[in-house]
């Protein structure tokens, strides 16, 4: 660790237990006893995390905690006393301490909330991170869209629960579950990624789960499968809609009980990974037809997350395009290209249907073809000049001789088709985008 950690105690017995405690683990620790000690310690070290006692002698350990917030906010403290009182811990907390020790208290439960506190610090850092640009490419987000999808998976990236990504393609669906591993627990142990409809069908058992040797001809060695190089970290399964059901009753069993046995084993092989999967088909449709059995399903749709197509975040689109020439500049040595207000605008109101990939696909061709000139309107491909028709021929197609009712309803169904055409045909994205459910969407359609 860079930063000390400051320890505030009076007690001499205390400290000196506390302060063995953490040289032993390696940290660096600045030790205090008193309130005026504290304070000559925060004005000539920056510390990771501070443990100060309420009792001091000269001051209330509150009001080091005030000190500290004052000269070093981003300091977390941890405040120890033996006065073990609900009302104690809720004032402490309410004045910004992170967390509460009551004495006597052991080693292991100290340090196991020190650990706590790092690891919420390296989330915050994350945060931070993201906030100012640093995210993933496709996870550059300034809408209130996207911040909600953002600040939905940093909440779910911190436990152990099944994720479910859904979203069309090219929104970004292996970048959240990278972001995902990031923030998790188990970051620093393996992620592994796996397009479940990119293996063919017979080898999809063996590579999920490996197999013995003997197992089928060729088989000359035991071979470990993806859910047991998972072990400890996370297994990304792309795709998942394209599992076939007698696998999805296989993968079922070991989700739930995170034992297996490879192809052609004869004992289980326990493992312990935690399964983030993607897919850009309506999974609830598959449900419904029979693709997806119903309790695989509901394994997967543990903390189902969406990501919103780019023409839903269009506020995202010159933050996107100011990252990928930045990025595309440097990447290939030229200077960057600009975008004329006319082209942004443009650009702006495509419906991009190949969504944030088809953007990063064009402004790196055109940061190679055209670096360093101003990009017009006549440099971007055909599709992107805009077809708005006026308001006379967009009432060429209406009949007017046709009852109101009937022509309401064709003009229904005119805007719910192309509702789903810009949904990429998934009905409960189109369903919710227009307010209705699935199932009156349904009824519509077939009526």
């Amino acid at each position: 660790m860079a930063d000390p950690i400051l320890l505030v105690e009076d007690d001499p017995v205390y400290r000196e237990m506390v302060l063995e405690a953490l040289v032993d683990l390696d940290f660096s620790v600045v030790a205090a006893d008193s309130g005026q000690q504290a304070a000559d310690a925060l004005a000539g070290h920056e510390f990771a995390v501070a443990l100060v006692d309420i009792r001091l002698p000269d001051v209330n350990g509150l009001a080091v905690l005030d000190l500290i917030q004052a000269r070093q906010p981003h300091c977390p403290v941890l405040l120890m006393t033996g006065q073990a009182t609900v009302e104690a811990a809720v004032d402490a907390m309410r004045k910004g301490a992170c967390d509460y020790l009551a004495k006597p208290f052991r080693m292991d439960l100290l340090l196991l909330k020190l650990k706590r506190i790092f690891y919420l610090r390296d989330i915050e850092n994350e945060n931070r991170r993201l906030k100012e640009g640093g995210a993933p490419d496709g996870m550059v987000a300034s809408s209130l869209r996207m911040r909600r999808f953002l600040a939905t998976l940093e909440t779910v990236a911190a436990t152990s629960a099944t994720v479910l990504l859904q979203g069309e393609s090219g929104t970004g669906k292996e970048l959240a579950g990278d972001l995902i591993h990031a923030l998790s627990p188990r970051r620093e142990g393996p992620l592994v990624k796996v397009n479940c409809g990119a293996i063919p069908e017979s080898l999809l058992e063996s590579e999920l789960f490996g197999y013995e040797k003997g197992a089928f001809t060729g088989a000359e060695r035991t071979r470990s499968g993806f859910l047991e190089q998972a072990r400890g970290g996370t297994l990304f399964l792309d795709e998942i809609g394209e599992i076939p059901h007698a696998m999805q009753v296989k993968l079922l069993r070991a989700l739930q009980e995170q034992r297996f046995r490879r192809l052609g084993g004869e004992t289980e092989v326990a493992t312990d990974f935690r399964l983030v999967a993607a897919t850009n088909r309506d999974m609830e449709e598959l449900r419904d037809s029979g693709a997806i059995r119903e309790d695989f399903f509901y394994r997967l749709n543990v903390i189902p997350l969406v990501l919103p197509p780019l023409r839903q975040r269009r506020e995202d689109i010159p933050l996107l395009i100011d990252h990928f020439i930045r990025r595309f500049a440097a990447r290939h040595g030229r200077p960057p290209i600009r975008l004329a207000a006319e082209t942004m605008d443009q650009m702006q109101h495509h419906p991009f249907p190949g969504n944030v990939r088809e953007l990063e696909n064009l402004i790196e061709r055109l940061q190679v073809l055209l670096p360093g000139e101003e990009i017009q309107p006549r440099h971007l491909p055909a599709e992107f000049r805009r077809n708005a028709e006026p308001t006379s021929e967009v009432f060429q197609c209406f009949r007017t001789d046709l009852p109101l009712r009937e022509a309401l309803r064709n003009f229904e169904l005119r805007f719910i088709e192309r509702v789903l055409q810009e949904e990429g045909g998934n009905r409960t994205s189109a369903a919710r985008r227009m307010g209705i459910s699935r199932k009156n969407l349904w009824e519509k359609l077939s009526s």
